[in-house]
């Protein structure tokens, strides 16, 4: 069967059943029912808490601080701490906390898509795998919210190379699902699941990237674009085709699928942030950093980072470092993983001292980041 045919597979029998619910049945709810007397109840498979390595490596010690991040305490199993762990990227204290929550209240699904998305972050991927098999068959249920079918179908991806075939098979399996299910929608009621069909697209996507198969994605979304997308929807997969052409250096497609983007634009006027974005990721892969110019005003952590990079490039280490410094001074809530990572990369290769610097900023980040910051990022 051909890449074509099989991103518009649908079936006709499903499609049969899944009509004689429309009416009945909210449209964002709408997927095939297996027949089953009762649906199993999921439960949680208790292993031990998470706790917060973070504190375990600095220097200096905050009870205070301990205390504000500790989950299981009584007065923070509301909902409105679950929302302030998520907010501080707290991705361990958050899981700890949908414990209790979820032995109470085992049907509330959206609890339990939290808890997997938080134990993604954390990488705990066979924990994930396990209380799945609590579920049984996800067909049965009547109310399961959409993103948790995707990341049930993802999941064998996000766990290793030789699980990739798992998840393809998962996704395109979701994709004929929901190509049914548009087959019937009335046109004014077709957007949401539209939006779904993409986000299966994305998540296909980026698998082939890393089987390294970008012929197959890359021939699915022209077809995609082909068929009858918006405007604005067939910009943003063109797009979406440069940065994984640029991922595999193919320079020359990456520009044309550009190029494609820009004529579909009624102005190229005062173009938007995702073209001005895009245009600067062909300099960096150009090694275009002759010219200290900017393309986009620095505006938030992604820019400043890439220019940030652009300057090490350049030789200019020093003012590198001390745009990363600025960056996570000026505004605590740009600390990200990746920024971190960098910084302590320019402390090796600048200072014999580097094994200081990184504990001082150690000491002073952990005073803002959540305990779901990966260790990883600060090279020790």
């Amino acid at each position: 069967m051909s890449s074509q045919s099989i991103w518009f597979a649908y079936d006709p029998n499903l499609a049969s059943s899944i009509r004689t619910r429309l009416a009945d049945t909210e449209t964002s709810d709408l997927w095939i029912l297996d027949n089953a007397t009762s649906t199993p109840s999921p439960h949680i498979i208790l292993d031990k808490y998470l706790g917060n390595p973070i504190q375990q490596i600095t220097t200096k010690k905050s009870s205070e601080h301990e205390n504000s991040y500790d989950p299981m305490r009584g007065d923070h199993q509301t909902i409105e701490s679950l929302n302030s762990f998520l907010r501080r990227q707290c991705w361990r204290s958050a899981v700890d906390w949908t414990i209790t929550y979820l032995i109470k209240y085992p049907q509330d699904y959206h609890i339990w898509f939290i808890r997997f998305a938080c134990l993604i972050k954390l990488r705990l991927f066979q924990t994930i795998e396990n209380e799945f098999e609590t579920f049984g068959n996800l067909n049965s249920y009547t109310k399961l919210p959409f993103c948790l079918r995707l990341l049930h179908a993802e999941l064998p991806i996000y766990m290793d190379s030789n699980h990739f075939h798992d998840g393809l098979d998962r996704l395109f399996r979701l994709l004929m699902i929901t190509n049914t299910i548009l087959s019937i929608l009335p046109k004014d009621q077709t957007q949401l699941w539209h939006k779904r069909r993409l986000r299966i697209l994305y998540s296909i996507a980026n698998c082939y990237v890393l089987m390294k198969r970008v012929d197959l994605i890359i021939s699915i979304i022209e077809n995609q674009i082909i068929k009858n997308e918006s405007i604005e929807q067939q910009i943003e997969l063109y797009l979406l085709i440069v940065r994984i052409l640029l991922q595999t250096g193919d320079d020359f497609n990456a520009q044309r699928a550009f190029d494609r983007a820009l004529n579909l634009l009624s102005s190229k006027e005062n173009l938007s942030k995702e073209f001005l974005s895009t245009k600067e990721l062909f300099s960096l892969f150009r090694n275009e950093f002759s010219s200290n110019k900017l393309i986009t005003p620095l505006q938030n952590p992604m820019e400043l980072n890439n220019h940030s990079v652009m300057l090490l490039y350049m030789s200019k280490m020093k003012e590198s470092l001390d745009l990363y410094e600025k960056l996570i001074r000026d505004n605590n809530e740009n600390i990200h993983e990746a920024i971190i990572y960098n910084m302590c990369t320019i402390y090796e290769l600048e200072s014999s001292r580097f094994a200081q610097k990184k504990h001082d900023l150690i000491d002073y980040i952990s005073k803002y980041i959540g305990d779901g910051f990966s260790l990883t990022a600060l090279k020790l």
